[in-house]
């Protein structure tokens, strides 16, 4: 883990076991609601005939397509272009509204750029933002959030025009306008931030497809891989009106305001106002148009150059590729082995750690030192040249001490120098057995609060990974091996309970015995009603194993980006919400209040756990790219029981901050509840007065032909067990999942779905 994210040991679970089930009823823990007309869609790419990279096929399979915002509000485009409102009553049934229409698409096969999907964003309590996918912007002008009736009407349009150039900087140019464009340039509507009641800053995206090349000839798909990707920051007066009249192809059509323009070589997958700036995570970094190199385009070429070669002569891929893509998989492995100071491995009891150290260097050369909770390292720099030690080693040895992540026996600790390997062996007693530490060392008080440079020399060292032995491994591969659907006869013949858990890891099949002792018995779990999970719906996450998204953390003010040197991977990020969340006009909560009920951040993957991390908890302004992020709670296992999901579209978060007393001195799992030394001691002990509750939902993505499940994973109830349960919310008759939010109903939490043909609430599953 980065120096970004330092985990807070008090708020992880070392002796997590298992999750348990918490059965959801289809009857009564949701509710669904036929969409009103020939329902939403995902399918609008029959009015473009251009190739997509791959990229832009990921971002298009997890776009979202509902947007919530104040009063309990959604709104969403429909199959027929319609913009729709509904508003979910006290009840929890909505009221649907035809609040406008979009123009219908003319198709065209010779516009260079692909449309997108229409999109639509809340600006202020009574107007929206929506996109038609073609390249204009039109203001909704709605009734408040507090009024009976949810009216609306657009009153502004504004085209992005394609031509949109910049200066250095991502700045506007201010040379001469160009020739008026063809058409507008399509894009999405990422965020929003609400300056004042005239003033809005608006975050889009769109794609920038490569001008044809003689030397790419014909071939569209790998003309489509050079694509770029542009941010681009607009201000906008929300209350003013350019008279577009009834036809809203007619009257006076302004062009965008455009603040700044920023480039990458892919789409962000989260944008949000933070800081006074945009906090962006992205697997690339963004940089102005004119500093983006063109090597990529003739690396693209070059290839294209290859294949096209190959294909004519005939051959498939050669023998000399083989072996040369066969020498970067062992060159990267030789990398991957060398890109940390140390390897380290655990069983029950111990840790062995190996410090690899440059030929020459003599036992006497080494002071090594530990007491229970700090380790000390130190070379004598007179002993060999320092041209011979490697930079990751340079950097470990640099930190004069370290605090261990738990404390250890000193007395049965020991380390040895192994001068023919020219190597340190450290082995560390563990104090409790059985408690499985997610890393060696641990971020100590003085670490934060060290200067600026100390913390720019601290940010590229990562947190070491444990290094697998080989057995660990064969019997990881050969757990996930067997995670699959089992049949009746399967399950009988291992005498295992009836579980609508389709890919359910041992360690949760383990406990599925529906334990009597249990609030939750007596109910009844249909696995009928669950269907089988399979469907032909494409995901960013079949056929993989990998979990998350490794992306660079970015912020960029006044459109100048600044990224973390290290990828984080992402598990989840927060449910869509409005930022005046609760809006109710009975309700006496302050503005403040509502803010600090929810906690929201990101959660990133730590060894098999789930931790959330946020930019709350800090004095004055931040650059999130340096400074350490907060450690808010922790999902324990939460990578693990991910991994067996094999068609995920979404994976999102709610964080309720249940202390909102700033006065209030209680703190879950601060050090004085848990004993460093003894983590033993509250083993199944349950967590009181838990500051913030985490509740994370796996969405599938459903068809017409299979059910799509949400799974829901809850904080843990105790240091060993926590609650998890799956109930079918997408596929059948409702369609294919397209977008997810949560809106605030009676002082509640109410996700609501958006699906082809169903509009789905959920009543008691949050």
């Amino acid at each position: 883990m980065s120096h970004l994210f330092p985990s807070d040991r008090s708020l992880l679970y070392p002796q997590f076991e298992t999750y348990k089930l918490r059965p959801l009823d289809t009857e009564t823990d949701l509710a669904v609601y036929p969409l009103p007309g020939s329902g939403a869609t995902q399918s609008r790419f029959g009015y473009s005939s251009n190739h997509l990279s791959f990229k832009e096929v990921r971002s298009r399979i997890s776009w979202d397509h509902l947007s919530v915002g104040q009063g309990a509000r959604g709104v969403y485009v429909d199959k027929d272009w319609n913009v729709i409102g509904f508003v979910i009553n006290e009840d929890l049934s909505p009221t649907f509204t035809k609040l406008a229409s979009l123009p219908i698409p003319i198709s065209s096969t010779t516009s260079t750029q692909q449309s997108e999907y229409p999109s639509v964003l809340p600006l202020t309590p009574r107007t929206w933002g929506i996109s038609s996918g073609s390249g204009s912007l039109y203001i909704l002008e709605t009734t408040l959030p507090h009024e009976s009736t949810f009216q609306g009407r657009f009153i502004a349009r504004y085209d992005l025009s394609s031509f949109n150039s910049t200066s250095s900087g991502g700045q506007p140019s201010s040379s001469t306008s160009p020739s008026p464009s063809p058409s507008p340039s399509p894009f999405l509507l990422r965020a929003s931030h609400q300056i004042s009641d005239t003033q809005v800053k608006l975050l889009i995206a769109r794609s920038i497809k490569p001008e044809p090349s003689e030397k790419v000839k014909g071939k569209g798909i790998v003309q489509a891989q050079l694509t770029k990707f542009q941010l681009i920051e607009i201000n906008l007066n929300p209350t003013l009106k350019n008279d577009i009249g009834i036809d809203i192809d007619q009257g006076e059509i302004q062009d965008v305001n455009v603040a700044w323009i920023l480039q990458s070589g892919d789409l962000p997958i989260y944008c949000k106002w933070s800081n006074d700036g945009w906090m962006i995570l992205s697997s690339e970094q963004y940089t102005s148009p004119s500093s983006v190199n063109d090597a990529d385009q003739g690396e693209a070429e070059m290839d294209g150059e290859r294949k096209e070669m190959t294909s004519k002569s005939g051959l498939g891929k050669s023998s000399l590729s083989v072996s040369q893509e066969q020498n970067e998989k062992n060159k990267m492995d030789i990398e991957d082995s060398s890109i940390y100071p140390y390897k380290w491995t655990q069983d029950s009891d111990s840790i062995n750690m190996i410090i690899p150290l440059p030929s020459g260097i003599k036992r006497q050369d080494l002071n090594i030192t530990f007491t229970s909770s700090t380790f000390s390292i130190s070379l004598d720099s007179s002993a060999i040249p320092s041209d011979t030690i490697s930079t990751q080693l340079n950097k470990f040895l640099s930190k004069s001490q370290r605090s261990f992540w738990t404390t250890i026996e000193v007395d049965s600790s020991s380390w040895t120098f192994d001068p023919v390997k020219s190597q340190v062996e450290i082995d560390l007693t563990k104090i409790d057995e059985n408690v499985r530490w997610p890393s060696i060392f641990s971020p100590s008080e003085n670490d934060f609060n060290e200067s600026e440079d100390e913390e720019e020399e601290d940010e590229d060292e990562d947190e070491v990974p444990e290094t697998l032995s080989e057995s660990t491994l064969a019997a990881v591969r050969e757990s996930f091996n067997n995670i699959k659907t089992r049949n009746d006869d399967t399950r009988d013949e291992r005498n295992e309970p009836t579980t609508n858990h389709l890919a359910m890891p041992a360690l949760l099949r383990e406990e599925m015995d529906f334990d009597l002792d249990d609030d939750d018995d007596g109910q009844e779990y249909d696995q009928d009603d669950l269907g089988d999970g399979h469907n032909g719906e494409v995901s960013m996450s079949s056929g993989s194993s990998k979990v998350g998204k490794e992306v660079f953390i970015g912020f960029i003010k006044d459109g100048i980006p600044t990224f973390s040197k290290n990828t984080t991977t992402v598990l989840s990020i927060p449910l869509s919400t409005s930022s005046a969340y609760s809006f109710d006009k009975s309700d006496e909560t302050s503005a403040e209040e509502k803010e600090e009920s929810l906690e929201e951040g990101i959660i990133i993957k730590s060894a098999v756990d789930g931790l959330l991390f946020s930019t709350k908890g800090s004095q004055g302004q931040r650059d999130i790219t340096k400074k350490p992020w907060k450690h808010i709670s922790t999902n324990p296992a939460l990578a693990f029981v991910l991994s067996s999901k094999r068609d995920l579209r979404f994976t999102r978060h709610l964080t309720i901050n249940t202390n909102t007393n700033p006065n209030s001195n209680s703190q879950s799992h601060s050090q004085d509840d848990v004993s460093p030394t003894s983590p033993s001691s509250t083993k199944g002990q349950k967590i009181d007065n838990m500051d913030t509750q985490t509740t994370l939902l796996a969405f599938d993505s459903g068809s017409s032909i299979g059910q799509g499940n949400l799974y829901v994973y809850y904080s843990p109830h105790s240091k060993t067990e926590a609650r998890q349960g799956v109930i079918p919310v997408s596929g059948g008759d409702k369609g294919a999942l397209l977008g997810v939010g949560v809106v605030k109903v009676k002082g509640k939490e109410r996700v609501v779905i958006l699906c082809e043909n169903a509009l789905v609430v959920l009543k008691g599953v949050i």
